[in-house]
């Protein structure tokens, strides 16, 4: 069920913050043991209202301990909408998550008017581009010069940097001949069930001979 058909219900009653804990826990508690072992880490996307939830720190702390799982294996996404929505929560979200860690990626980057006002006051590890901007970079040199600009700017303060919906081949190319180091997109990979990801993870540990948790 693709999250556009949720998401917007599980906010309209104030369930979000309740389904991003119920999905941090589940994950961490089912495939913590190969992110222990090094061979995953997973990315999760948080709603405006989470970040706003004063216990939330409290109970990833709990989990985090209960199931021995690295903090550096979770990378928590925040939206410039989340961010924009409580300004004031979503930085002490992203210190706390620094503080402990834990990475924080700004996903949708660009799509904002305050996208540069977030990369200097939140310390995040990376950001992801827009994937209205690059999915006709190839034949927009507006989209082109955007990408370029960010891809520059985030990569001069240290953050990692990718890019969102890649589709074709050309415009993968040129995002490599630009530095971005990665990407996203049904031309890279489809999604698919976590436990094929960590099914293939666990395989290709087996492989190379370290053996699988």
């Amino acid at each position: 069920i693709s999250p556009a058909e949720f998401i917007t219900a599980a906010e309209r009653f104030g369930m979000a913050p309740r389904l991003d804990r119920w999905i941090v826990k589940t994950a961490l508690t089912r495939f913590g043991h190969v992110m222990a072992s090094g061979r995953l880490a997973l990315n999760i996307n948080l709603s405006a209202q989470t970040l706003s939830d004063p216990g939330l720190w409290t109970f990833v702390d709990t989990v985090i301990e209960a199931t021995k799982v690295p903090h550096c294996a979770l990378v928590f996404e925040i939206t410039e909408t989340a961010a924009v929505t409580n300004f004031e929560a979503a930085e002490r979200f992203v210190r706390s998550a620094r503080e402990r860690s834990c990475r924080v990626s700004l996903d949708d980057f660009g799509a904002g008017l305050s996208s540069f006002e977030y990369l200097r006051r939140f310390p995040v590890d990376s950001i992801k581009i827009n994937g209205s901007f690059v999915e006709h970079m190839t034949a927009n040199r507006f989209d082109r010069e955007i990408v370029t600009a960010i891809n520059g700017i985030a990569k001069s303060l240290g953050y990692s940097v990718v890019a969102e919906k890649i589709e074709k081949q050309d415009a993968l190319e040129m995002l490599q001949d630009m530095g971005v180091e990665f990407g996203q997109g049904f031309l890279l990979h489809k999604p698919e069930p976590i436990e094929a990801v960590v099914a293939r993870a666990l395989g290709q540990a087996k492989a190379s001979g370290t053996g699988a948790a």
